[in-house]
């Protein structure tokens, strides 16, 4: 139950963010769209279930004109590794990572934080949606890139949902690495 009102929590204060901001966060089940790139970025929020497992998931697509084919958009934690699906992890009632996806001004950003073991605490990591990078000259065409981060040390009252709602209230320009 405690799990169930900090998402609840973070959805809200998600739904209420400026209108400037259209967040939506991992437990906004549906199909969600945002103007970028020329196109449009589309993603599809689900859970998956079954007596062992409950987890949130969120993929990405990319359609640059109406009608077009929708690409997938990978989320690329490292130059090895590529995510085609996002998912949140929880361990009982502790949730370990979760995410949003926030728009600011013409851009799009996956926002993720992540509980960190050694150094203890959480860290916010933030994916940009770009295309054509330079560093992928083989493809995606389009990708959703680290851009930025930052850490949180361990403390008492601090939660992936906290530093979820800290992170919502940030401009991109205080977590992009120059």
């Amino acid at each position: 139950m405690k799990i169930l009102l900090a998402y609840c929590t973070l959805a809200l204060s998600l739904a209420l963010a400026p209108a400037a901001h259209a967040d939506v966060a991992s437990s906004q089940q549906g199909l969600h769209q945002w103007p970028a790139l020329k196109g449009k970025l589309v993603m599809v929020a689900g859970t998956v279930s079954d007596v062992l497992r409950y987890k949130r998931s969120m993929t990405f697509y990319f359609e640059s004109k109406p009608g077009a084919d929708w690409v997938h958009v990978p989320i690329v934690k490292s130059q090895d590794d590529q995510e085609e699906t996002w998912y949140n992890v929880s361990h009982g009632e502790t949730t370990m990572v979760d995410g949003f996806v926030a728009a600011r001004g013409a851009d799009v950003y996956l926002i993720e934080a992540a509980v960190s073991e050694a150094p203890a605490g959480i860290k916010a990591n933030w994916y940009k949606l770009t295309t054509n990078d330079p560093a992928y000259p083989d493809g995606p065409f389009c990708l959703l890139k680290p851009v930025g981060q930052k850490f949180y040390a361990k403390s008492k009252d601090l939660t992936v949902e906290s530093v979820l709602k800290k992170e919502a209230a940030v401009k991109p320009e205080s977590r992009i690495k120059q």
